[in-house]
């Protein structure tokens, strides 16, 4: 997962023109909904349907790359490469007005994140759904943790808050985060007064 990367292209659904200049990609910066490519081939099959926290549509974390492309297409035909780097390739699909970062590590999908309303759960949780701060938890790693569904609010920057909430790991609970769970799946909820504005979602935090 590239935190910095999604933190500034979490608002791409809300403010597509919009762009906080990040070292390693200011390409996105430039990228508009309306601007290059029409939208991926999939955009009028692709399923609404999230499943937490593992897939989006008929993208998932361990789906081969190959099923994947077939479907919402490959490079320079709906898929835009962003950057390459070791075995991983990193682009997003434009799907329903918005774009869906995802990064294949190898062949198949290692990450995905969006900021698009689209899909949601069978509850129908998806962003600019509210998750609720709530009370105070004191916990091994804090006096005063907030807890959701297994994840914690602020979990891994307390110098630099990601006004987030992050779980690590496939347990009901989540994992520190710290550097010692870099290779375990990371799950982060961006949230902005009270409400989610983007999912990304990663198999782990570096590849």
């Amino acid at each position: 997962m590239r935190y910095d990367v999604f933190r500034s292209c979490a608002k791409w659904n809300r403010s597509p023109a919009s762009g906080a200049v990040f070292a390693i990609l200011t390409l996105v910066v430039g990228l508009s909904a309306g601007s290059g490519p029409g939208p991926a081939k999939a955009t009028s099959t692709d399923p609404a349907l999230l499943v937490p926290w593992t897939r989006i549509g008929d993208i998932a974390l361990g789906k081969s790359k190959a099923r994947v492309q077939r479907e919402y297409g490959s490079p320079g035909h709906g898929f835009h490469v962003i950057q390459r780097y070791g075995n991983a390739l990193q682009g997003f699909y434009r799907l329903h007005g918005s774009k869906v970062v995802v990064t294949f590590y190898g062949d198949h999908v290692g990450e995905f994140a969006f900021g698009t309303p689209y899909y949601r759960t069978t509850a129908g949780f998806g962003v600019g759904s509210p998750i609720p701060l709530g009370p105070c938890h004191r916990t091994r790693r804090s006096r005063c943790d907030h807890l959701w569904r297994g994840f914690v609010y602020n979990a891994w920057s307390r110098e630099k808050p990601c006004g987030c909430w992050t779980k690590v790991g496939l347990g009901r609970r989540s994992l520190p985060a710290t550097s010692d769970n870099f290779l375990k799946p990371w799950f982060i909820i961006y949230v902005e007064r009270g409400r989610v504005t983007a999912f990304d979602f990663d198999l782990k935090y570096v590849d």
